[in-house]
């Protein structure tokens, strides 16, 4: 072999040979960061918390000891009709329910102000 395969397979041969390790590595790290936020499970005993929050401590604790604690995922209030209408389970005094937007909402309806 000349000297510029010998180069060519050794090039080759270092750009491969880091990714599994660099696999490994990045997997810890994403390991770790996703426990990082949980804290103890007593410190959210009856609280409402978000949704990415609840989702961590299910995972990490078992929904069975989650509903134990009297913990709740935050309701899904959030907008609808392009950012002029909110979504809730009922309309408040003085807004209407929007038919056409509600499907954004899933099961609560789009409430729009008159």
């Amino acid at each position: 072999m000349n000297r510029k395969a010998i180069l060519c397979v050794l090039y080759a041969t270092l750009l491969i040979i880091p990714a599994p390790i660099l696999g490994r590595v990045v997997a810890k790290k994403k390991e770790e960061k996703r426990y990082a936020a949980v804290y103890p499970i007593a410190a959210y005993a009856g609280m409402t918390v978000s949704l990415p929050v609840f989702l961590a401590l299910v995972a990490a604790y078992g929904a069975w000891t989650v509903a134990r604690y009297h913990i709740r995922s935050r309701s899904n209030s959030h907008n609808c009709a392009n950012n002029r209408g909110w979504c809730r389970p009922n309309c408040f005094r003085g807004e209407y329910h929007d038919w056409y937007h509600s499907s954004t909402c899933g099961s609560y309806k789009c409430c729009r102000y008159r």
